[in-house]
């Protein structure tokens, strides 16, 4: 039973199993049980239910009728929209800006990047989540539009489902030990599957306050991403590795 308790009984619960799921001790198809979650949290079970529908709408859960709920994964197009759309949205707020980001937006990058390095170290995914929200947040502020930002922010309850997915898809891609394309810089230089030198590598690149290198690394950092994602996810789903 959880001791200590921040927001609603829902936000309790949500927080819970997605923690659970990111962090592996529930894998992809494993069926959700309601009750059980409720007994485990020391809570009825109708908050539990409420949490259940909010992380199917977040991509981490699949609902089948007389069959419940259970571990799921974005789709590639799902997974490739949200690199999309996001990359976009930060490309916009960087022209915004003309590439120059707030001054203590950039210490708080500094400090995300730094605060990442110990989270990747210690396999905690949720705290990488967290870091990478509070990174890429910056862009958009810089851009100093409030709609903006809002847009932006309507995709984060699906970010800790895309980082799910990508570790699902890069624990393929090793298990399978597939070779990377020779164009593919990020694998070469080891920033593959590693966030704390991926986030390093685009912030250094975004402290630079040049509008065209920046633009390009977001587009690499998201949509070059997503683009792989999509092509070996699709692999995966022809494979019935997806729900």
């Amino acid at each position: 039973m959880i001791k200590e308790r921040k927001g609603s009984l829902s936000e309790v619960a949500a927080e819970y199993v997605r923690d659970q799921i990111l962090k592996g001790v529930l894998h992809q198809k494993e069926k959700i049980v309601e009750n059980d979650i409720a007994v485990e949290l020391g809570m009825s079970r109708g908050p539990v239910r409420e949490a259940l529908k909010q992380l199917k709408y977040e991509g981490f859960l699949d609902y089948e009728t007389n069959k419940g709920y259970s571990v799921s994964m974005l789709s590639p197009k799902d997974a490739y929209e949200i690199f999309y759309l996001r990359g976009n949205l930060e490309n916009l707020a960087l022209n915004r800006c003309g590439g120059r980001l707030l001054s203590d937006g950039i210490f708080l990058m500094e400090d995300a990047v730094l605060a990442m390095k110990d989270a990747v170290a210690a396999g905690d995914l949720p705290l990488v989540i967290k870091y990478d929200e509070i990174f890429h947040k910056q862009i958009m502020i810089s851009g100093q539009m409030e709609r903006l930002t809002h847009l932006w922010e309507s995709l984060s309850p699906l970010n800790g489902a895309m980082f799910y997915t990508i570790e699902q898809i890069n624990a393929y891609v090793a298990e399978k030990q597939l070779p990377f394309d020779h164009d593919d810089a990020a694998a070469r230089d080891g920033r593959r599957g590693n966030n704390y030198l991926e986030h390093k590598w685009l912030l250094n690149i975004l402290k630079q306050s040049n509008l065209e290198r920046s633009v390009d690394a977001i587009n690499t950092h998201y949509i070059g991403n997503g683009e792989r994602i999509y092509r070996i996810g699709m692999k995966m789903e022809n494979q019935d590795l997806f729900l």
